[in-house]
């Protein structure tokens, strides 16, 4: 947990980086150049890589990224990193390289004025249940000991199979979106709750509590700005 409250927070979601998808990449370039100095702080709530099948299998498109990363971090700004469905694998030997602090999901975010509760998100789509059957699957400590001890090749191909059979179950039906349990499930005392994965760029005033969903940077971009009074603001941020 934080303390402090003499920073600025910016928080981002569902990036999917990757070497084919070169206006995410530069937006987010010119994202962290906007934000990066010791006063700020940056949140990465998961799927910032559209995969990742392990910290030794780093590519020289993964490897820039690190770098930037780094440099930011050089430069003052301090990075936290949660990771989503999307690129869970990555350990310390990457954050090690990227200059990260990894963080759990779910984590609690503590202001002077606020307690803030920061999810990736796909915990909270509850009706899924395929979904979540499959995520305790490959969460389980032992089944990634042995997926990181195959062959890069076939480690690939099954990444790939996964992404093939997401996009296919996404293009049938409806997007999942999270539920009334499981945000209940989480939330516990806090008031606010911060998440992405969904993609569904909003707002949500309910009697208890906020809940401020992230969209993804596939076009243009979002991220929450936390400004030094604790204000909380879903902001859009736009290529040039």
């Amino acid at each position: 947990m934080n303390k402090e409250n003499k920073k600025n927070y910016y928080i981002i979601a569902d990036l999917h980086l990757s070497e084919v998808r070169v206006q995410a990449t530069a937006l987010f370039e010119r994202f962290l150049a906007d934000i990066t100095n010791k006063d700020n702080s940056l949140y990465i709530l998961g799927d910032f890589f559209d995969y990742w099948i392990g910290d030794d299998a780093i590519s020289p498109f993964n490897l820039h990224i690190a770098d930037l990363l780094a440099h930011a971090h050089d430069s003052g700004l301090q990075i936290y990193f949660m990771s989503g469905n999307r690129d869970f694998l990555i350990g310390q030997r990457f954050a090690k390289r990227a200059k990260i602090t990894l963080v759990s999901d779910p984590h609690v975010l503590v202001l002077s004025k606020i307690t803030i509760l920061l999810m990736h998100g796909d915990l909270l789509c509850t009706d899924d249940k395929s979904y979540q059957i499959f995520r305790k699957i490959v969460r389980n400590k032992l089944i990634q000991w042995l997926y990181l001890r195959l062959p890069l090749r076939l480690r690939e191909k099954l990444a790939k199979g996964i992404r093939i059979t997401s996009h296919k179950k996404n293009a049938k039906y409806k997007v999942i979106d999270v539920t009334e349990k499981g945000i209940q499930k989480y939330l516990g005392k806090h008031k606010t709750l911060i998440h992405g994965h969904t993609h569904l760029f909003n707002i949500h005033h309910q009697q208890n509590y906020i809940r401020y969903v992230l969209g993804d940077w596939f076009k243009n971009a979002s991220y929450v700005h936390i400004d030094r009074h604790c204000n909380i603001h879903l902001l859009r941020y736009f290529k040039k």
